[in-house]
């Protein structure tokens, strides 16, 4: 008759083998899941440079009217706050303020100076006034945003909340702007 010590020791043995191949298994997913990810990854920015550029060749190609008077609109695409695309961000540099951005690109930056803290889309979408509800729009908004950070403005969190960029925004100074732009969840 075998030893109870001996049965153990048997039964450890066998339980270390059962958690060597799961582990094993587990690795082998885990590379699996980082692959999935690194995918997701690629085709999210993929999709990201492919709207830029649509957005780029629709401003350019878009042909504008020029009422008399009117060659420093022409030059400068689509202007105002209501027009939706406007000119490309410039880079930030110091000394630049949001007066050098236009049309939605100026409201995206005031919302997310004028927040308590990071912004996600949806968010940044309900303080310029757009339907949050509407997949197509938060993705417009979060376009720009990405724009915006891209060219130093903002920054973007590892959560995809968005913050003005620190030199951005001067500490003492409140774009008039940005007050009327305050995101919440009451506005819509």
């Amino acid at each position: 008759m075998p030893s109870v010590l001996g049965l153990m020791e048997r039964r450890e043995a066998r339980a270390r083998q059962e958690l060597e191949s799961w582990t094993e298994v587990l690795e082998q997913a885990q590379a699996e899941v980082n692959a999935a990810r690194e995918r997701v990854e690629r085709a999210r920015v993929g999709r990201e440079e492919l709207v830029s550029v649509l957005a780029e060749k629709s401003v350019v190609n878009t042909p504008v009217s020029v009422p008399p008077g009117g060659e420093a609109a022409a030059a400068g695409g689509s202007i105002g706050s209501g027009a939706g695309y406007g000119e490309r961000p410039p880079v930030w540099r110091s000394g630049m303020g949001e007066d050098v951005l236009s049309g939605l690109y100026r409201e995206v930056f005031a919302a997310a100076v004028a927040a308590s803290g990071p912004v996600s889309g949806v968010e940044l979408t309900r303080a310029v006034g757009r339907d949050a509800e509407n997949k197509n729009e938060v993705e417009k908004i979060r376009h720009r945003a990405y724009a915006l950070e891209k060219r130093g403005w903002l920054l973007r969190a590892k959560d995809g909340r968005f913050t003005p960029a620190p030199g951005a925004v001067a500490r003492d100074a409140s774009p008039a702007s940005a007050e009327r732009l305050r995101p919440s969840g009451a506005t819509a």
